[in-house]
């Protein structure tokens, strides 16, 4: 399945980047975010950037592309990540946009690849947002050279389902509300959700700042925890008013907090 997925969205990338020579960037962002864990006994905190761009080829069909930076510390553990991500986007009209997306991110040598299929509308005050697809963790690494590896163990892809949605309503002409829901899982053994609120301000020259707080669970072989999170971000926005079309798939963005 992966590899017909990848197959379908590089034909599509490679069709449109033939066209894409004449075409001009027609929207997106820059965002900073400084987010943490706000009840937990470790000291757990970090930062991400990251930067969205889309490219029209007409008014129906679009190519995005995301690039994003992400360190954290966890108590005596520190990651950095970096994930790059590329939409294949369909605007059936003014209100609802389709896409596909493929996206890979490494961290200390460990690689997660995740693809799936997306959808957006935004009308008036509300714009709704959401997505489906696998996130895949390259074992093969982790086992090479091991006794698993010389037993026979499972080398090579862990997939798991993900799933999320994100909501905005614009209050004013100001601030948004937002909400968000986020999950990952694999059968009942395995399942991360995010749960979260937050608002954004419009300041004006393309400038916003964000807050949200949030509900980070896990469940792992009915063994659960839950901690809390809260991020501050700010954003530059370029190009259409919405900026970029969808938001950034990688971990970051969708379980991590940021």
């Amino acid at each position: 399945m992966t590899n017909i997925f990848k197959a379908m969205l590089s034909a599509g990338f490679c069709v449109a980047a033939t066209a894409a020579a004449s075409q001009s960037l027609t929207g997106g962002d820059v965002t900073a975010t400084y987010g943490g864990l706000t009840d937990s006994d470790y000291d757990a905190s970090g930062y991400n950037l990251s930067a969205s761009g889309e490219i029209g080829f007409d008014r129906v069909f679009a190519l995005q592309g995301d690039l994003s930076y992400t360190d954290t510390d966890l108590g005596l553990l520190s990651s950095d990540t970096i994930a790059f991500t590329g939409h294949a986007i369909y605007h059936a009209n003014e209100f609802a946009s389709f896409g596909m997306y493929y996206g890979q991110e490494s961290s200390d040598g460990d690689d997660l690849k995740y693809y799936g299929v997306e959808g957006g509308y935004e009308a008036a005050q509300l714009k709704v947002e959401g997505y489906f697809g696998i996130s895949a963790i390259d074992l093969g690494d982790a086992f090479a050279g091991t006794d698993f590896a010389a037993d026979g163990a499972i080398i090579g892809d862990f997939e798991l389902n993900q799933a999320g949605v994100q909501v905005g309503y614009d209050v004013n002409e100001m601030f948004t509300v937002m909400g968000r829901y986020d999950q990952i899982h694999f059968t009942d053994a395995l399942s991360f959700d995010r749960i979260g609120a937050g608002v954004s301000a419009d300041l004006g020259n393309n400038i916003g700042l964000s807050a949200e707080l949030g509900r980070l669970s896990t469940d792992i072989a009915g063994l659960s925890d839950d901690v809390t999170y809260a991020n501050i971000g700010a954003t530059y926005t370029f190009g259409a008013e919405r900026g970029a079309t969808f938001g950034a798939r990688d971990s970051a963005h969708t379980l991590t907090g940021f």
